[in-house]
């Protein structure tokens, strides 16, 4: 089933590092099976992504084989580390309609 997730990141999380862990991923050129669209970008100071995915398992698996490894790779880089980090505000929600452009 098709689903939406809508994700605030924790704050502290700039465009410049989300973007660093995009590349990482590779996910310009070698976008993740499952994805329909990403978006990202800030509001009110804080940044949010919007996805379009196929299932939550095509993002779980995502998540679990390219997303985190990368977001951990790019956060100890910073001299971050991930276990301490505050965890993302993620909604899930059920797509009822989905129209695709050309």
């Amino acid at each position: 089933m098709t689903v939406i997730m809508l994700q605030t990141m924790p704050e502290g999380m700039t465009l410049e590092l989300l973007d660093q862990v995009t590349r990482e991923m590779g996910a310009d050129t070698d976008p993740p099976a499952g994805l329909i669209v990403h978006t990202h970008f800030e509001e009110d100071g804080r940044i949010r992504i919007v996805d379009v995915w196929d299932s939550q398992e095509k993002y779980d698996s995502f998540a679990e084989s390219r997303l985190m490894p990368a977001m951990q790779k790019v956060a100890a880089a910073q001299g971050m580390d991930m276990s301490q980090a505050p965890q993302m505000q993620t909604s899930v929600l059920k797509v009822h309609g989905l129209v695709k452009g050309r």
